[in-house]
Formats: structure tokens, sequence, C-alpha cells
């Protein structure tokens, strides 16, 4: 990101702000269609619902992974065509299928959900072909098979075959599997998919399912910390490679990879100015606009930590609220080669909204701006950004050309 563009921005629109950049997007989407040429990928709209960044995703060819009516909506309007659209969500109710039966592929999350996607069929006169999530019997890191809110579980599919033959006015079509997000290990991955490709050919032969699809999920993760190692994407794509020729005889169908975060998360980053600078009992503290209220992460990051009873490294993420106690890196866009202590703080009335403890950072001053990385994904939509009713941090995306874009709502 060009600190002049940042600066220049903050000057002419004086409020913190979200900045996305369209050059790293595109090559987040070129080393996936590199890597896994046989795949064909879904933008998980939930990570970052922003219409210009749905629209360019969608302008290079990449589908939606719908987790509302809303976000089908938003993908037609970004120009994505049916068939790239799955709207896949516990939960959905009689009216989301009604407004979104023919708009997308539905893909359904209960035994119950079923029914209803039959009965709307029925009165429309129609066969509906929909997918099906399934809770599959892996352990993705090894360890027991846990219950799950989302999907059917695998082994109830058997037991439930005439029930799924019963409903005439839909033929299942696809499934879909998710286990876990943010995955850095490429043979965990590479394991997992094996798995489901498995559990693809026992629903054909099994189940009877006209397999137009298998839907992997997410699980692609993002290094966030200096700590973590990128996913070998290239080692991954290689080993996907050699799977898909062992099952390509047995399955001929569309094989879809849900990106998650991984498109987006470094394309972002969160833009905040130093309200005020000041001293306490020898502790210096930095106070920024919007800090909790722009950007919740950090927050959330630090309140982790206080809880913390051993090592920070064994915390748990998650997601999508918390990653790891050191994933977003806060700047002082200056020039100062003098360094200090302090804690960054939002201006909040409450001492819970905090953006950093105790952080060295270039001396900074009234007016300086702060920047905070890895902003693309989770970051704006899970913001308390009506907190204490202050003014809302701007959405702004940065073209191609280096033209920055207000976005509407």
């Amino acid at each position: 990101m060009q600190t002049e563009i940042i600066k220049d921005l903050m000057k002419e629109y004086k409020r913190p702000f979200y900045i996305y950049d369209e050059k790293v997007i595109g090559d987040q989407i070129q080393e996936l269609k590199t890597n896994f040429p046989e795949f064909e990928f879904l933008y998980s709209i939930k990570t970052n619902p922003n219409k210009d960044v749905i629209k360019f995703i969608a302008q290079n060819d990449i589908g939606s992974d719908s987790a509302s009516k809303n976000e089908v909506f938003k993908s037609i309007d970004a120009g994505m065509p049916k068939e790239k659209i799955i709207y896949s969500s516990a939960g959905k109710t009689k009216q989301d299928i009604e407004e979104t039966y023919d708009k997308c592929i539905i893909t359904a999350d209960s035994y119950h959900e079923l029914e209803v996607i039959n009965e709307v069929a029925k009165e429309h006169n129609i066969v509906l072909r929909v997918g099906v999530r399934i809770n599959s019997n892996y352990a993705i890191e090894g360890g027991d098979i846990l219950p799950n809110k989302f999907g059917i579980d695998e082994e109830s599919l058997l037991p439930h075959k005439e029930f799924i033959d019963s409903l005439k006015n839909i033929k299942i079509c696809g499934i879909h599997v998710h286990l876990k997000s943010q995955i850095l290990n490429y043979e965990t991955l590479y394991n997992y998919y094996k798995d489901v490709l498995e559990l693809a050919v026992f629903c054909v032969d099994e189940m009877g399912f006209d397999m137009d699809f298998v839907n992997f999920g997410g699980g692609l993760g993002v290094a966030y910390s200096q700590r973590e190692n990128e996913l070998e994407i290239e080692s991954l794509g290689q080993k996907c490679r050699e799977l898909i020729n062992e099952f390509k005889e047995k399955l001929n169908c569309r094989l879809i990879i849900e990106s998650g975060r991984f498109i987006v998360c470094k394309s972002g980053t969160y833009i905040t100015y130093i309200i005020d600078k000041k001293v306490s009992r020898g502790a210096n503290y930095l106070i920024v606009a919007n800090g909790y209220n722009g950007f919740h992460k950090t927050t959330l990051a630090e309140m982790v930590k206080g809880y913390a009873q051993g090592p920070l490294e064994d915390i748990h993420a998650v997601e999508p609220l918390f990653t790891s106690y050191d994933a977003y890196e806060v700047k002082v866009l200056n020039k100062s080669q003098e360094k200090e202590e302090v804690t960054v703080c939002g201006n909040l009335c409450t001492a819970a909204d905090l953006i950093g403890k105790n952080l060295v950072l270039p001396k900074a001053e009234i007016g300086d701006i702060i920047a905070i990385t890895n902003a693309g994904s989770y970051g704006f939509t899970l913001s308390p950004i009506l907190f204490s009713s202050h003014d809302i941090p701007y959405e702004i995306y940065l073209n191609s050309k280096n033209q920055a874009i207000i976005s509407e709502y």
C-alpha cells in the first residue's frame, strides 16, 4: 500500500477508513488459478461483502459462497451467473428458499431443509437440483469426531436414503463439506480433500446422487504473523493434480474450493489517526479515532491475551473473531527514526478499547496516521461500528489504476 495515497485520502476525508487494494486481490486470485487449474473457486462473501470487491472477483470468473439470501442478491448484483452462486448456510427459512431457488444452487443443511426445498419446488411444479452439506466422519487434525451444527452426519445418510428418495421434487446433485478454516499445512488439506472425494464416490455408488459438483469447502490458510509459514500452495496444487487423476474415472463433475479469506485478507488495511497523546504514571498512550468500533480484532486479541493462563502460542483460534494474538501489525506512517513504547487505544468510553499494549513504534505525534494490516477480511462487518455513535469509518476500494472509490451501501 502506498503511504502517500493513504495520507492524501486521510487529508481529504478526515475520517478512519478501510482501504482494499485491487492489485493484491488480483494476485491472490491468479495464484489460485495457476496452482489449481482443475478447480473452480467460490469467494466467501461473508469475509468481505464490499460491493466493489465482489464485482472485481466476479469479473475474474470466481463464484460465490453465499451464507444468506442477501449474499445471493449481492452476488447477482456483481454479475455472477446462477450456476456460480452456491447458497449454503444453516437455518434457511422457507421464505429464504422461495426468494432464491431460481437464482442460485441451494445446498441443504439438514433433512428438514430438504423437505422445505422439496415443498417449494412442488408448489412451483418443478424439480430442483440441490446440494447437501455433510458432516463427514473425518477428524481433520486427528482426535474424536465431534458433533456439528452444520450439515447432516455422514453415518445418517444410508438410514435416510428412503426418505431422500421420497422427495420427488428435488434431485441431489452435489455435496458440500467444510470442517475447518485457516489451515496452513498443505498435507492436512490434501488428506482432507482425499476424504471428501471418497465420500463423494460413496454418495454416487450407495446413495444414487447424480453428482454435478463436489464442494470441498474452505480451509486455505493465511499466515497472519511472522511465526507462521505460508501455505505451500504449489505443493498442494501438485498433490491435488495427482489426486484428481486417481478419482477422475469415478467422478466427472465440478470440483470446487471456497477461498475463504485467502483472496482478500492481505488486501485490506485499516487506517486511523492519532487524536491525543498522553503520559499516565510513566506510561505513554496514543488515543486514536475509531479503535474497537473501527477494527475490532486487535481489541479481541488483547482481551484474549489478558485472560491467557499459559503460553500465548497455545491459545486456540475462534474464527472469525480471534485468529491469533499477533495477527495484526500496527504501524505509524511517519519517518521518525526514534522509537518509543506506547499503548495504542481508541476513543471509546471503555478501558477495553485497546489496539495494542506496550508496542514499540516510531515516535508519533498528534495527527499521525496509524495503519493496521490484514484487515481485508472479517473487519468492517464484524466491528461494532455503532458503539458510542461515532462517525462510521469509510471503505475505500483502490483499483489497479490507483483510483480510490468510496463504497456506497
